[in-house]
C-alpha cells in the first residue's frame, strides 16, 4: 500500500473540504476539477490498502496509533481488517461516482461551493469512521457524518420542506447518538479503554462476568444503529431525507449515513453476540423492517420514495442477516456485509438513473410520468438493471446475498423469521416492477406530453453504468469476497440450480404477477380494490402505519404541551408573580419588621431612660457624697495649710521686722553721727524714715 494510507485515506478528503472555496475563488472549473482529483486520489489510496489485507497471512488486525490524548490514556489510531477496508473502498468509490455524477445534475445548481465543501467532508468523515480503532474516534466521526447529512439534506434551504427533513434527521438520529454515547461511556467505566481490540480481548477474558455490563451496552449501542441505519421506529427520517439533491441521496443511501449502523454492528458483533437476546433482537428488527419498508415503498407514488422505503427494508435484510449470525465468522454475518455491498450497487444506480428522470421531468410524482423508455432508453435500461439487482433475480448480486440470508435464517430452523424475509422479497419485486410500469411503461401523461424530455447528460448515464456493471458482475467475484473476509462460505453459481433459489423466485413470482395483473393488464381492479376491501390498508399505508402521527402526538404535541404547562405554570404563574409575590413579602416583612424594631426602640429607650435616670442619680448621691467629702477634706487641708503658714508667716514677718527695724536704728545712729546739723542729712533721714514706714505699713496689711 502507498505509505500513510491508512491515515491519508480519510484525512485527505476531510482537509481537502477545507480547500473547496480556496479553487472556487479561482473559477468553477477548477473547483470543480479539484473535488473530482481528491475524490479520485482518495479511492486510489483506499484500493492500494486491499492487497496487504488480501494476501495477508493471518487473521489478526493491523493497529497503527498516534499519541492523541496522554492524560486519558486515548491515542488516535486506524484499524485494518477486511472490514474496515471494504467499508473504505465502498465509500470512497461510491463518492467519486456520485462527485462525477454531480458535474452534470448539480451543474445548474446554486451554492456548489457548499454542497462541494460538505461531499468532500461527508466522504471523509465516514471512511474515518470505519477506519477508526476506537470508539471514542469512532464517535467523533459519527456526529460529523450526522452533521453533513443534516447540511446536504437542507441544501435546498430555501425551500421549507427541505430544511424540515434536514431538520428530523438531525433530531431523530439524535436518539440514537445518545444512546451510542452512553453505551460507550459503561463500556470505558469497566473496561478503562475505548480501543477496540483491548475491549474485545478483555471481554473474551471476562467470559460470563463482562454480562453485567454488557447487557445494557449492547442494547444502547443496536439503538444507536437502528436510529442511524432508518430501522424501526426510527426509521421515518429517511424518507424526509428525499428532499436532499438525488446525488446527495445516493451516497447518503449507498455508502454513508445509514450504513453506519450496519458496520456498527458488524465491528460489535464479536463483543455482544453472547449477551442474550441481542442478536434475537437485531434479527427480528432487521425482519419487520424489511416488511414494513417493502409495503410502503410498494405504496408510494414518489419516485425518490420507492429507493427511499427500498432502503429502509433492504438495510432489515442486512440486520437480519447479522442477527442471525452466531459469530462473525458465520454464514449470516457474511451474508449480511455481502447484501450491504450489493445494496451500495444497485441502490446506488436507482437514485442516479432516478435522478436523470427527476432532471429532465421536475417532478418526482410517478402518476404524472409514464412512456419514457422511448425519450429516455438509457435510463429504462439501468432501471430495469436495479429492478433485477434489488429484486434478486440470478445472476444479478443481491441474489446471492438475499439466498445465503434465508439459507441462514433456515439453517437455524427460524421459521418465522424466514416468512418475514421471504414476505419482503415478494414485494420488493412488486414494488419494483411497479416503479417501471408507472415510469417507463404506462402511456405518457399529460404532463410529459407537455414538456420535451431527452435522455439525461452523457456524464450522468455514463458514471451511472459504471455501477450498472457492478450489479451484473459483483455475484461472479463473492467466492473472492468471502476469502478477503476470511469467512469460509461456499457461494457461486452452482446456487442457481438449489432447491432453495428455486423457492427464492416462486416467492418473486407471488410477488411480481399480481403487480403486473393490477398494474398493467387490468388497472382498474386495482381501483375497486383500494376503494372497497382495502381500503384501510390503503389509509395505513398512506400514512406510514402512522409512525409520524404518534410521534406528533406523542412527542411532539407532548413536548409541545409540556412546555405550554411549564410556561403557564412555572414562568406565567411562578417566575413572572415571583418578582410581585417577593415584594409583598418583602413588604410585609418589612412592616412587621418595622412594628416589632419600632415597639423594641421604644421600649429600649424607656429601659436606657429609667437606666440612665438611676444611674444618675445612684451617680449623683455617691458624687454628691463625695464632693461633700472632699470639700471637708480640702477645706480642712486648707485650713490647716493656713494655720500653718500664718504661723510659719507671722514668725516671719516679726523676725524679718525686727530685723529691718534693727538694721535702720543702726543706720540711723550712724547717720546721726556723720550728718549732725546739715540739711541734707536731714531731708535724707527723713525719706529713709518715710520709706521704712511705707514698707511697715504695706506688711501689715498684707499680715
Amino acid at each position: 500500500m502507498l505509505p500513510y494510507s491508512p491515515w491519508l485515506v480519510w484525512i485527505v478528503p476531510s482537509l481537502a473540504s477545507l480547500f473547496v472555496p480556496i479553487f472556487a475563488k479561482i473559477g468553477q472549473k477548477a473547483r470543480d476539477y479539484f473535488v473530482v482529483i481528491v475524490s479520485l486520489f482518495t479511492f486510489v489510496i483506499a484500493v492500494s490498502i486491499v492487497p496487504d489485507i488480501y494476501f495477508q497471512t493471518t487473521n489478526a488486525p493491523i493497529d497503527f496509533t498516534a499519541p492523541w490524548i496522554p492524560a486519558l490514556g486515548i491515542q488516535a489510531g486506524v484499524l485494518l481488517d477486511p472490514l474496515s477496508v471494504l467499508f473504505a473502498n465502498l465509500i470512497a468509490f461510491i463518492g467519486l461516482i456520485v462527485i462525477v455524477y454531480s458535474l452534470g445534475y448539480m451543474a445548474r445548481e446554486e451554492g456548489l461551493t457548499r454542497y462541494y465543501f460538505f461531499m468532500l467532508l461527508f466522504i471523509g468523515s465516514m471512511i474515518g469512521l470505519v477506519m477508526a480503532d476506537n470508539f471514542f474516534q469512532m464517535f467523533i466521526f459519527w456526529e460529523m457524518v450526522g452533521l453533513c447529512s443534516y447540511a446536504l439534506v437542507s441544501f435546498y434551504n430555501q425551500r421549507a420542506e427541505a430544511v424540515r427533513g434536514g431538520m428530523k434527521v438531525f433530531l431523530m438520529t439524535r436518539v440514537g447518538d445518545i444512546c451510542l454515547l452512553a453505551a460507550i461511556a459503561i463500556l470505558y467505566a469497566n473496561l478503562g479503554t475505548f480501543s477496540f481490540l483491548e475491549s474485545f480481548d478483555q471481554i473474551e477474558n471476562m467470559g460470563k462476568l463482562a454480562l453485567s455490563f454488557l447487557s445494557s451496552a449492547s442494547f444502547l449501542t443496536l439503538i444507536g444503529a437502528v436510529a442511524k441505519s432508518a430501522q424501526l421506529p426510527l426509521h421515518t427520517w429517511l424518507y424526509n431525507a428525499m428532499e436532499a439533491p438525488t446525488s446527495v441521496s445516493c451516497l447518503l443511501h449507498g455508502a454513508t449515513m445509514v450504513k453506519g449502523g450496519i458496520y456498527l454492528i458488524a465491528r460489535t458483533h464479536i463483543m455482544f453476540y453472547a449477551v442474550p437476546m441481542w442478536l434475537t433482537s437485531v434479527a427480528w428488527i432487521g425482519a419487520i423492517t424489511a416488511l414494513i419498508g417493502a409495503t410502503l415503498a410498494l405504496h408510494t407514488p414518489d419516485i425518490k420514495g420507492v429507493p427511499a422505503y427500498s432502503t429502509i427494508s433492504q438495510i432489515g435484510f442486512m440486520m437480519a442477516g447479522l442477527g442471525i449470525a452466531s459469530s462473525p465468522s458465520a454464514p449470516g454475518w457474511f451474508a449480511g456485509i455481502l447484501h450491504m455491498l450489493s445494496h451500495a450497487f444497485f441502490q446506488g444506480l436507482g437514485f442516479l438513473a432516478i435522478g436523470s428522470i427527476v432532471h429532465q421531468l421536475g417532478t418526482r410524482d410517478m402518476r404524472q410520468m409514464g412512456g419514457l423508455r422511448r425519450a429516455m432508453p438509457i435510463s429504462f435500461v439501468l432501471c430495469i438493471v436495479v429492478i433485477l439487482a434489488r429484486s434478486g433475480i440470478p445472476p444479478f448480486s443481491s441474489f446471492f446475498s438475499k439466498g445465503l440470508i434465508v439459507n441462514s435464517i433456515l439453517s437455524e430452523g427460524n421459521i418465522a423469521l424466514a416468512f418475514f424475509i421471504y414476505g419482503a422479497a415478494a414485494i420488493t419485486f412488486a414494488y419494483s416492477l411497479r416503479f417501471l410500469i408507472l415510469t417507463f411503461i404506462h402511456p405518457e401523461s399529460d404532463y410529459v406530453s407537455g414538456i420535451h424530455v431527452h435522455e439525461a447528460p452523457r456524464i450522468m448515464w455514463l458514471s451511472s453504468s459504471v455501477l450498472a456493471v457492478l450489479c451484473v458482475v459483483l455475484g461472479f467475484f463473492e467466492p473472492f469476497l468471502a476469502r478477503f473476509m476470511r469467512v469460509n462460505v461456499e457461494v457461486g453459481l452452482s446456487e442457481l440450480t438449489s432447491f432453495s433459489s428455486l423457492i427464492f423466485l416462486l416467492v418473486l413470482f407471488v410477488g411480481g404477477f399480481p403487480t403486473y395483473l393490477a398494474y398493467l393488464r387490468k388497472p382498474l381492479m386495482l381501483d375497486k380494490i383500494r376503494k372497497s376491501k382495502m381500503a384501510a390498508i390503503d389509509k395505513i399505508l398512506e400514512r406510514g402505519y402512522y409512525f409520524d402521527a404518534v410521534y406528533n402526538k406523542v412527542l411532539v404535541n407532548g413536548f409541545v404541551k409540556l412546555c405550554s404547562g411549564v410556561y403557564r405554570y412555572v414562568e406565567t404563574l411562578g417566575l413572572e408573580r415571583l418578582p410581585y409575590l417577593a415584594a409583598r413579602g418583602a413588604k410585609r416583612l418589612a412592616s412587621g419588621t418595622h412594628m416589632y424594631v419600632d415597639a423594641f426602640l421604644n421600649r429600649l429607650c424607656y429601659v436606657i431612660a429609667g437606666g440612665a435616670v438611676r444611674l444618675a442619680k445612684g451617680t449623683h448621691e455617691y458624687a454628691d457624697a463625695l464632693l461633700d467629702r472632699l470639700c471637708y477634706v480640702a477645706a480642712g487641708g486648707a485650713v490647716r495649710s493656713a494655720k500653718g503658714t500664718h504661723k510659719y508667716a507671722d514668725a516671719f514677718l516679726d523676725k524679718l521686722l525686727y530685723l529691718v527695724a534693727g538694721h535702720a536704728v543702726r543706720h540711723g545712729s550712724r547717720i546721726k553721727r556723720v550728718h549732725t546739723g546739715s540739711l541734707p542729712h536731714f531731708v535724707m533721714a527723713a525719706v529713709l524714715g518715710f520709706l521704712f514706714l511705707c514698707i511697715l505699713l504695706l506688711l501689715t496689711v498684707v499680715r
